[in-house]
């Protein structure tokens, strides 16, 4: 329970017997359910919580009152703090779990209610001092007297004045039996102690002394395990006796026991292999300034524990007869029990397997010692190999992370050894030796491709090569590279002194790489025998040429894939020629792209070529690119330009066949034309103009073609909408109407149509239809029976076009609201010739119809709302009659 807007703090001490590292935090409370089966999350369900409270969040926040601090809990300790202003009931559930080396091995939960309420009175919680300079924390190497006087001050009286009483209480996994017994009760003794058995009471604050000697114990579990340290919390709790809501303060008190004296993991140096398949591990003493060293131990992953060493300066171990790589861990012990290992990283014996596949070749694998590579270790491998007996020699290097080495044997008939070297900072790493016997079988030298250059008149492919050394070089085999990236055999040329090869390849697909292998007299023993040939030369790939023209800039951008093959390649040089014009250096390049300025319906035949420091010139292929301009379209016409309600539609012919850039649709206003939006190009396109009033003005339009390189072109015809207005004759009821000519519709305008409407709704055909040559219409309304309001509207027809389109152009809506005619007879005659009397009305709305009839003293004497019914002189209050002249 606790007071509004007083800090609260609870520490449920959660510990583990074992020593586990714990992890504590909030949880989901789960509902009640009195007879069902434990089966969460369906029985019991979690609970449901209010809006602004969550598992995590589970006491008021500051969205419901600014001074409001969340609840949280400390991971390690479980010191639980809020601050409330809001009253209410707060479920919380706790959840604390157990790990052991990374892994779960139990949890607990623990569900409780925090109560809020409003206190009378003043009172303050017990104000408890942190016993380490102000701090609850403090580190302690183990085998330190832990001791420290831990006071809490609270001068406050109760409601009666007497002084108030303060309430001390404890737990802690390593107090001992009634809080005074340090050799048993708490986990590993010795245990803490007080100087009395809790519950301590005192005036006006409380103190109790503390003292717990921790030793090398307290740094291991019941399983033997050895920590580096160990946190233990101790959670004091001091209480007053305020009523009704006492006030209590919780101190956490943490003492991080810490293991001395740990030495670091030793470094390994290097791992050697003698002749013999003796494996030597060395590694750097470890330093033992405070003398807690126990041994050093030899693991490997293969066998486990293989040695132990308790000589601090003994730095080198021998694993004899080793016949594989192993895996090696070199640790360090020491600690309280001397079990406590620092372990150097995982290193491997390189260990040499050789292959002799009888081909000629011996075929080396080995392993990396480590992944990746230690400091100090070098970038390359050494390869080295024992000929004649007793001479070693470095036969060749690989990159480090290389694992595989193929030695082509170039003596007749021997045994050969090899061993592989990694140099290393102090001392190298060195496989074991092993060899085996091999035979000579020789093939030509490797040829050295000089070129591949392609004829810019023919698209012939030469390609030109070294010649052997051998001189039983009997010819060459040409390889291509096919579509699928394989290297294969193209042809065979014979003799030595034939160092060139030139066919007739497509070069238009692209690159074309090539490798040359020599062959000699020997024969090989397989059935059937074949010349003994070379490995292929280094590939030479040649440069591939392609370009793209920018129309709209009138340039060409060139680009080539570089040649291939050449160490000493300086830069290239590039070509081109027109119809008419012989061939030109334009510039030379580094790179692969070249920008040429080029001429409006011309044809270029463009080739690049390349240069070596050394002075081998080779050509790409050749494109020819004819330079074409931006087409016009074959016709620009905009169709109409109608009124639509209160809108103006476009509609709008265009070539599709030609790509444009974009539509310009323009506006004339004030004496110019202005663009008003830009439309995509399209053979059919409508657009709605709706920043027009049609009521007050006429609108011309046309439109722009923007071609495909972004530069104005021809206009449309111009197209200009239908304006209508109108006056009006009340008296005759005559409507006469003007209008402005539509213009210009591709053909001729066979007339205008004049259609009537009675409040904006029009039907039916036109009422009349002019030639295209009148603009003015006289309607006579003298006959039409309306509610007064009568619209118009004029339609330009146009006769069938060149296009074979017939457009309509609809001018503005004009309407005019006639005023009601009255006649009024000034008699009539019951029974006679004019037997009722009514009024004769024209163009009026009936909803508002009242005809009403009085005497000469003011009483109605009839009454109707329906424009069709008159008075034939009864009068219904009187049942009678009317008397003649009434």
């Amino acid at each position: 329970m606790s007071c509004a807007g007083d800090p609260y703090q609870y520490n449920m001490n959660g510990v583990d017997p074992d020593l586990d590292s714990l992890a504590i935090f909030f949880g989901e409370a789960l509902d009640y359910f009195p007879a069902a089966s434990w089966n969460p999350p369906l029985t019991p369900a979690p609970i449901l919580y209010e809006a602004g409270f969550s598992a995590s969040s589970p006491t008021p926040g500051p969205s419901m009152n600014p001074g409001n601090i969340p609840a949280q809990v400390d991971p390690s300790s479980g010191n639980l703090t809020f601050l409330s202003n809001n009253t209410g009931n707060f479920t919380v559930k706790i959840i604390a779990q157990s790990f052991r080396n990374g892994v779960l091995i139990a949890q607990v939960e623990r569900e409780m209610q925090l109560v809020v309420v409003n206190c009378t009175g003043v009172n303050t919680a017990p104000d408890i001092a942190g016993p380490f300079g102000g701090l609850f924390e403090t580190t302690v190497n183990a085998g330190a007297l832990v001791s420290f006087n831990l006071t809490a001050a609270d001068v406050e009286v109760l409601q009666d004045g007497t002084p108030q009483d303060n309430l001390l209480s404890a737990t802690g996994l390593m107090f001992g039996t009634n809080y005074t017994n340090a050799a048993g009760g708490c986990a590993v003794a010795p245990c803490a102690t007080l100087n009395a058995t809790p519950i301590i009471t005192m005036p006006q604050g409380v103190t109790t002394n503390f003292n717990w000697q921790t030793t090398c114990d307290h740094l291991i579990n019941p399983y033997g395990d050895e920590a580096a340290i160990i946190p233990y919390h101790f959670v004091f709790k001091v209480q007053d006796n305020y009523c009704q809501v006492p006030k209590v303060s919780y101190a956490t008190v943490t003492i991080n026991v810490v293991n001395p004296g740990i030495v670091p993991a030793p470094q390994v140096e290097c791992i050697q292999t003698n002749a013999a398949g003796d494996v030597t591990l060395n590694w750097t003493q470890v330093p033992d300034p405070m003398g807690n060293f126990s041994e050093y131990r030899i693991y490997t992953l293969q066998s486990g524990l293989i040695a132990t060493i308790p000589a601090i300066g003994t730095t080198t171990y021998t694993d004899p007869g080793v016949t594989q790589a192993n895996d090696y861990l070199i640790a360090a012990a020491s600690g309280c029990s001397g079990n406590l290992l620092k372990f150097a990283d995982t290193v491997s014996n390189i260990f040499l397997n050789l292959n002799n596949p009888s081909n000629g070749t011996a075929v080396l694998q080995w392993n990396d010692p480590s992944s990746p590579p230690l400091p100090g270790m070098g970038a390359y491998y050494y390869i080295y190999r024992e000929y004649p007996t007793g001479n070693w020699f470095i036969h060749d290097s690989v990159p480090y992370g290389t694992h595989f080495y193929i030695d082509t044997i170039d003596i007749c008939s021997a045994y050969l050894s090899y061993q592989i070297v990694l140099p290393n900072v102090p001392c190298d790493f060195t496989s074991n030796i092993t060899g085996d016997d091999f035979e000579d079988e020789i093939a030509p030298d490797i040829p050295i491709l000089y070129s591949v250059t392609i004829d810019t008149l023919t698209n012939e492919v030469t390609v030109t090569w070294s010649q052997n050394d051998e001189p039983d070089t009997y010819g060459y085999v040409i390889y291509v590279q096919d579509a699928g990236g394989a290297i294969v055999e193209l042809d065979q040329v014979f003799g030595i002194g034939s160092t060139s090869y030139t066919y007739s390849p497509d070069v238009s697909l692209g690159p074309l790489t090539y490798s040359v292998a020599a062959f000699d007299s020997c024969w090989t023993t397989s059935v059937p025998p074949t010349y003994q040939t070379s490995a292929k030369g280094e590939i030479h790939t040649s440069t591939f040429l392609s370009g793209t023209l920018n129309v709209c800039a009138r340039t060409v951008t060139i680009s080539w894939t570089d040649y291939v093959g050449w160490d000493d390649f300086d830069h290239y040089e590039v070509y081109a020629k027109s119809t008419a014009q012989p061939w030109t250096n334009y510039g030379t390049a580094t790179g692969t792209s070249f920008l040429l300025d080029v001429a409006e319906g011309e044809t270029y035949t463009f080739a690049v070529q390349a240069i070596s420091a050394s002075g081998d010139r080779v050509f790409s292929n050749t494109i020819r690119i004819f330079v074409a301009s931006p087409g016009q379209p074959a016709f620009n016409y905009l169709q109409v330009a109608t009124v639509n309600d209160h809108e103006v539609v476009l509609r709008y012919l265009l070539d599709a066949t030609i790509s444009v850039h974009h539509i310009s649709v323009q506006r004339f206003n004030d004496g110019v034309f202005e663009e008003i939006t830009q439309l995509g190009g399209a053979a059919n396109l409508t657009y709605t103009d709706t920043d027009v009033d049609v009521a007050t003005s006429s609108y011309t339009y046309r439109m722009q073609i923007v071609d495909s390189c972004g530069r104005p072109g021809e206009y449309s015809n111009e197209a200009q909408t239908i304006l209508l207005t109108m006056d009006n004759d009340d008296i005759l009821k005559l409507n006469y109407l003007y209008w402005n000519a539509y213009r210009e519709f591709n053909g001729s305008i066979l007339g205008y149509n004049i259609y009537r409407g009675y409040d904006g709704v029009f039907s039916g055909a036109p009422i009349a239809t002019v030639d295209a040559g009148q603009q003015t219409f006289t309607d006579d309304v003298s006959a039409v029976i309306s509610d007064g309001r009568i619209c118009y509207k004029v339609e330009a027809v146009e006769s069938m076009n060149i296009f074979s389109i017939a457009e309509r152009s609809l001018s503005n809506e004009a309407c005019i609201t006639l005023p009601p005619l009255v006649y009024i007879p000034n008699a009539f005659t019951p029974g006679g010739l004019n037997p009722i009397f009514i009024p004769v009305i024209s163009d009026f709305d009936p909803v508002d119809y009242d005809f009403s009839i009085f005497d000469r003293w003011g009483q109605v004497i009839f009454r109707t709302d329906q424009p069709d019914i008159g008075w034939d002189g009864y009068i219904e209050f009187f049942g009678k009659m009317a008397e003649t002249g009434t």
